[in-house]
């Protein structure tokens, strides 16, 4: 295997920034006179309209083109191409972008979110190479609603140096114009009034009931994704809650992992040895918005005979310890799912009040 290509990914342009006024122009740009996805950049005042862009429209969840631009005509020239996919689900978008770039061959050097000056929106950069020519590609993504936009720049190595601040001028500059505070898919709130008592909010597309046989101190509610004629299970998640007496101490993360290993065993799931991957601030960035999280871990495990992913998360709050399991397809049986289920799985979380 080739070792990874290295290449600079800057967080600044501070030699385009020098000249900045005289070198770019920001453009507004009203695609196909939609104005609801009408858009501002800056790019090189010498750049001109390009036909077309190598990633768009070959990934999951497949993305359309509003919006491409050339520095020169020939292969391996810088371009900047501005991509909407829409997505009536919720699904996190640094993962789908992760899964986008590695469905193009693309190996990832950089990933991380970063405070831009319409909001936050998550950077990501790959290499690969194609007919012996190294290329680089940048990408940055935000949600506008159920619109997920993206500003896709791309080169070959060699030019990367010289195309590296112009393309981060128009990453940090992109703005789309008109501003939407609503989630990709309605929210609905679910509680359990069982003691301990808890409220979350999920997904609209997700059913969701309160766990009627739970062990006295323990509730539990189960949220689940179904397919069309409601027979089959999609996706699930748990949220379970154990009141914790007065003097008690809270478990360790090792025993909460036992604990809920056993819970899944006795669900006929099974954990596969070796699997377990420690959820960390790169993997699960939404985490440490989360008050009192302890810990949690990704892995693989079999049901029914198949192969499926697993994740499990563990917070406490008010004297209870709660306990969130997610079971879903694996990535590469079916992304569009597993990407909900993950979803779901951070909303219960996040809106989690006990």
């Amino acid at each position: 295997m080739a070792p990874p290509i290295k290449v600079d990914v800057p967080q600044s342009a501070p030699f385009v920034q020098a000249t900045v006024l005289q070198t770019h122009v920001r453009l507004q740009v009203t695609p196909n006179d939609d104005a609801a996805l009408a858009y501002e950049l800056m790019v090189p005042k010498n750049w001109a309209m390009a036909g077309e862009f190598g990633p768009v429209g070959s990934g999951p969840l497949t993305e359309r083109g509003i919006g491409i631009f050339a520095g020169a005509s020939e292969p391996g020239a810088p371009v900047i191409a501005v991509t909407v996919m829409q997505s009536p689900f919720e699904i996190p978008i640094d993962v789908w972008a992760r899964a986008n770039l590695a469905h193009d061959g693309w190996e990832v050097v950089s990933a991380f979110w970063f405070p831009g000056a319409a909001g936050l929106y998550f950077d990501i950069t790959g290499t690969r190479v194609v007919d012996d020519q190294p290329e680089v590609r940048r990408t940055s993504v935000r949600a506008r609603g159920n619109d997920v936009v993206s500003v896709n720049t791309m080169c070959a190595l060699e030019r990367w140096d010289a195309a590296k601040e112009n393309f981060w001028v128009a990453h940090s500059t992109f703005e789309v114009l008109q501003k939407s505070a609503d989630p990709m898919e309605p929210w609905l709130e679910a509680r359990v009034q069982k003691p301990p008592s808890f409220a979350v909010a999920h997904p609209a597309s997700w059913l969701s009931e309160p766990v009627e046989s739970s062990p006295e101190h323990v509730s539990a509610l189960d949220v689940r994704l179904v397919d069309a004629s409601a027979e089959h299970l999609l996706g699930y998640v748990q949220v379970r809650a154990e009141q914790l007496a007065k003097d008690q101490p809270a478990p360790s993360l090792e025993e909460r992992k036992a604990d809920a290993i056993l819970h899944l065993a006795r669900s006929g799931i099974t954990a596969d040895e070796g699997s377990f991957v420690p959820l960390t601030e790169e993997s699960d960035p939404r985490s440490i918005a989360v008050e009192g999280w302890v810990g949690g871990f990704e892995f693989t495990g079999q049901a029914g005979g198949s192969e499926v992913a697993l994740r499990v998360g563990f917070l406490d709050r008010k004297g209870v310890a709660f306990a969130l399991t997610m079971l879903g397809p694996t990535a590469k049986d079916d992304l569009l799912v597993a990407l909900r289920t993950q979803r779901a799985f951070e909303i219960t979380r996040a809106t989690l009040e006990a």
